[in-house]
């Protein structure tokens, strides 16, 4: 997962380039993982900013693979694919940026607490 950092990012957007302009644009990949629910129903909720109580903007399913981007303390900036015809691959964070920048790319992107993700590459 991406390293931590303290560093305010300008309307919270999840930040993509913090390797260097040397690595891809996000790090790794993750994987949603360690839900439980006694109804069954987990999922994980995407929030705006990296804080239990801001707006949640999406919630993700078990398994849902994401783009492990930005880090800031015990939460993980993300971006995902969303929608039927929307793949990973499709987010434009595979590839170094040349600074540091907000996404701003066709996928979602969010918060999430780092503890329900699962490395699975990167």
């Amino acid at each position: 997962m991406a390293g931590p950092t303290t560093e305010a990012v300008p309307g919270n957007v999840p930040m993509v380039g913090r390797d260097g302009p040397e690595a891809d644009a996000c790090g790794g990949i993750g994987r949603v993982s360690g839900l439980y629910s006694p109804t069954g129903e987990a999922f994980l909720s995407v929030r705006e900013e990296h804080d239990e109580y801001a707006r949640e903007t999406d919630r993700l399913p078990q398994g849902t693979l994401v783009w492990l981007c930005d880090a800031v303390e015990e939460w993980q900036g993300i971006v995902y694919a969303s929608g039927e015809f929307q793949e990973l691959g499709d987010c434009r964070v595979s590839s170094p940026v040349a600074v540091p920048e907000p996404y701003s790319g066709p996928c979602k992107s969010g918060w999430v607490l780092a503890r329900n993700l699962q490395l699975v590459g990167g």
